[in-house]
């Protein structure tokens, strides 16, 4: 992971408007949402850091606060951002394939 930049996560997913894909959410404690799908419509992010992100898909919005770092990979943007105690606290994952679903056979453990 490193830390998040705004135009680098704007430039991959603005490639992806008008296109399909698969959003996780997750904010702890007390939120937890994956394999939701819709066409991309537009991404915003707003702030210095920590950021707000904006996902707007076909027929809905995400928005997720308190951003700070990224990770890019081939058809896949995972931002997150920590908590006070420096834990994770949310994570938004988007994703221009299917995201796996865990079970208890074969989630990892970190």
């Amino acid at each position: 992971m490193e830390l998040l930049n705004a135009s680098r996560v704007l430039t991959v997913l603005s490639g992806w408007v008008g296109q399909p894909v698969w959003v996780h959410v997750e904010v702890n404690p007390g939120a937890y949402w994956r394999g939701a799908a819709g066409t991309l419509r537009t991404v915003h992010i707003k702030g210095d850091g920590p950021f707000r992100m904006y996902v707007e898909v076909a027929d809905g919005l995400i928005q997720v606060d308190d951003l700070t770092h990224m990770d890019l990979a081939d058809g896949l943007v995972v931002v997150i951002g920590f908590g006070d105690s420096d834990r994770l606290a949310r994570t938004l994952e988007i994703s221009t394939q299917p995201l796996a679903l865990q079970t208890p056979e074969n989630v990892v453990d970190f």
